[in-house]
């Protein structure tokens, strides 16, 4: 199984950290998540309910995503996310764009286009509580970290 198959396979992840340097590199951590079986009790206001979290454990999976370069990325917080159907991606978790609201923010946002700096594609980590796009040139690196 390849790292885009495997990271999409989770059914939940937590951006771990994001980090960059100053030659423009970009770091990604994330860490797959899953449902806590132990109920826990949760009050709300009068209302006392039985819940189960979603965490990353020590027996969770973790990936180092690393870009050589990048055009741009952003952080949104997930509550504030916003699919279009216009959208044209492939995957779930780990989405790779070919037409996206991200793309058409850049063509307007910067110079990047094909002629400078060439064909560049839009990544996306749709993560628990955030959702990090990043367009670049390059794919980028991952390898497993646990």
């Amino acid at each position: 199984m390849n790292y885009f198959d495997q990271i999409n396979s989770h059914k939940y992840i937590y951006l771990g950290g994001i980090e960059e340097d100053l030659n423009n590199t970009l770091r990604i951590v994330i860490r797959e998540a899953g449902v806590n079986l132990e109920a826990q009790a949760v009050s709300v206001g009068d209302l006392t309910v039985s819940a189960q979290g979603i965490e990353s454990t020590v027996d969770s999976h973790a990936y180092e995503i690393y870009f050589d370069s990048y055009i741009g990325y952003s952080v949104i917080d997930e509550s504030y996310a916003a699919p279009s159907d216009s959208e044209i991606f492939v995957g779930k978790i780990y989405c790779i764009y070919e037409k996206s609201a991200y793309l058409d923010y850049l063509s307007n946002a910067s110079c990047a286009c094909e002629g400078y700096p060439g064909h560049f594609k839009h990544y996306g980590f749709n993560c628990l509580n955030h959702v990090v796009d990043i367009a670049s040139t390059d794919d980028p690196t991952i390898k497993m970290l646990a």
